[in-house]
């Protein structure tokens, strides 16, 4: 995307990371993710801004992806285990569902930080993210 001066900003590589919004269940947070670190490829050529912004992007793309995939396997994980021991009596959702729910927690936040950020980059700003620095 370019700004109102005519450069480009590397707000698409922050607007990928809207692909956390698929319809389909666990792909939207991977296609997410693996699309905002696969832009940074294209955008580092196009100038200072889209440079810098993608690689942000990209920090961020990794850390999501990384965390989100993370709790996913740990969330089957603890489903294997539930099913391999039968006598143990079922108390509800809470202390096995804990990674879905941080699951979920992390993919709103993941959401917030793309649309904050690609709000910056569309008005030709250096995105900053105050716990993610470009690698």
């Amino acid at each position: 995307m370019r700004g109102s001066s005519g450069q480009a900003t590397g707000a698409s590589a922050w607007a990928l990371g809207l692909l956390v919004l698929l319809p389909i269940p666990f792909l939207g947070p991977l296609a997410a993710g693996g699309g905002m670190i696969a832009a940074y490829g294209s955008l580092s050529r196009q100038g200072p801004l889209a440079k810098q912004n993608a690689a942000l992007a990209r920090s961020w793309g990794r850390v999501f992806l990384l965390v989100s995939t993370a709790l996913l396997l740990l969330q089957v994980a603890l489903g294997l285990v539930r099913l391999t021991q039968p006598s143990a009596p079922a108390s509800g959702f809470l202390p096995q569902g804990i990674p879905l729910l941080l699951y979920v927690i992390v993919c709103v936040v993941h959401l917030v930080v793309v649309l904050f950020a690609l709000r910056r980059a569309r008005r030709s700003d250096v995105v900053r993210v105050p716990f993610v620095r470009s690698v």
